[in-house]
């Protein structure tokens, strides 16, 4: 298979999967296809933030609520399709409560999108201190 650089969703979402495939089979092998494949979603995953703004000031909320708009989904479909309360979204959005490991987790599966996007330092509203989400 000749592997090009991700150039939409579907693409992305093929590559994610056979990733998943080879991962999972752990051969030497398939080392090589591997790592190419992490390059290129890596890439695309930094080409679709930088689309959305500077990721490097753009807070996990901030990208966390750009994706929502993007999308076109609101909190409480978003809260039903990562399988947690909506009011866990609303006090994240609104800068009352961390993102925790599994929320990192939960979002970056859900958005097809590197941990690490959401992993960020930030201020909370309520106790102006900085949080580390991951």
């Amino acid at each position: 298979m000749e592997f090009k650089r991700i150039k939409n969703i579907k693409q992305y979402t093929e590559y994610c999967n056979l990733l998943e495939k080879l991962a999972y089979k752990e051969l030497k092998k398939d080392q090589d296809k591997i790592e190419l494949l992490l390059v290129l979603i890596e890439d695309y995953d930094k080409r679709t933030i930088e689309e959305l703004g500077n990721p490097k000031r753009m807070s996990p909320v901030e990208l966390l609520v750009s994706l929502m708009e993007v999308n076109n989904i609101s909190k409480s479909e978003l809260a039903r399709q990562i399988e947690v309360s909506r009011q866990l979204i609303t006090e994240i959005v609104n800068y009352k409560r961390n993102i925790s490991k599994r929320m990192v987790m939960k979002l970056s599966k859900r958005f097809r999108m590197r941990p690490e996007a959401f992993s960020r330092e930030y201020d909370l509203k309520k106790t102006k201190g900085k949080v580390n989400a991951a």
